[in-house]
């Protein structure tokens, strides 16, 4: 099995992340990966110590938005600090 692609968006922003991400999924779904890794980080540079990005990004791919992005699963990985997405072939 083929190691997933990796975007890293820990220390991102909310809205830059998400732009990251849509441009991400565009080039993946372009070339047929079916797995992306995106790195969240755990949330310990956050106010206090708590996840605001990997909660934020996790919402955006499971709306219809992301759906729409070819998201099919989302699933934590790496103790919280990364998303494994399955995308449409």
């Amino acid at each position: 099995m083929n190691e997933p692609r990796e975007l890293d968006l820990h220390g991102l922003r909310v809205e830059s992340a998400l732009r990251f991400l849509v441009q991400e999924l565009t080039y993946c779904r372009s070339r047929g990966i079916r797995e992306l890794l995106v790195i969240v980080g755990r949330g310990w540079h956050s106010p206090g110590q708590r996840p605001v990005l990997g909660p934020a990004v996790r919402a955006w791919v499971l709306s219809p938005e992301g759906r729409a992005h070819g998201v099919v699963n989302c699933r934590p990985t790496a103790r919280g600090g990364a998303l494994l997405l399955r995308l449409r072939g």
